[in-house]
């Protein structure tokens, strides 16, 4: 059995025993953070006018979603920054509080700023651990899970896994 492809980085994610009253479609929030993450890399130096369009569609985008993103904020606060791992079989993070083993309910992860919507997921704990530090290192296995999401979080995970492989290899200089 060949271990799942998994990633490391600090992201909001929360623990819920019910379903919050309004969740975006999961494929279409990992569609949309696809296309944020990925540019055309040929029309970044380009000044021809389908890059100029690409360039100015991608700008209104991006306030569109600041915009939103602003609105949303009002209402709720964002639960705070987690070192998590993710993979496309579930992820774990460290919680104040401990969840039972064996616990269904849903884990909401932010992936990305810029989308300040979750990834509502239905999953159950199978570790809860004290850690040295006093938190407990949740594990949660995603449950009831389409094959299109499956697909997306597993593309997701590839694409962050690519993307910090390459940073390692290729410092930023600043």
């Amino acid at each position: 059995m060949t271990t799942p492809l998994s990633i490391r980085f600090a992201m909001p994610i929360s623990w819920l025993d019910s379903p919050p009253v309004t969740t975006i479609d999961p494929v279409l929030l990992l569609r949309v953070l696809a296309l944020l993450e990925a540019s055309p890399a040929h029309l970044d130096d380009d000044d021809s006018p389908d890059a100029l369009r690409w360039q100015s569609l991608e700008a209104r985008v991006e306030l569109m979603l600041q915009m939103v993103g602003q609105l949303l904020a009002r209402g709720d606060c964002l639960p705070p920054l987690q070192e998590i791992e993710l993979s496309g079989a579930g992820v774990s993070w460290n919680s104040v509080s401990p969840v039972p083993v064996g616990k269904a309910g849903y884990v909401g992860i932010y992936l990305s700023p810029r989308i300040p919507q979750p990834l509502v997921l239905s999953a159950t704990i199978r570790e809860c651990e004290l850690t040295g530090s006093g938190d407990y290192r949740l594990d949660a296995t995603f449950e009831q899970i389409d094959a299109e999401v499956q697909d997306w979080i597993e593309k997701t995970v590839f694409r962050r896994h690519r993307r910090q492989i390459f940073e390692k290899k290729h410092p930023h200089d600043d």
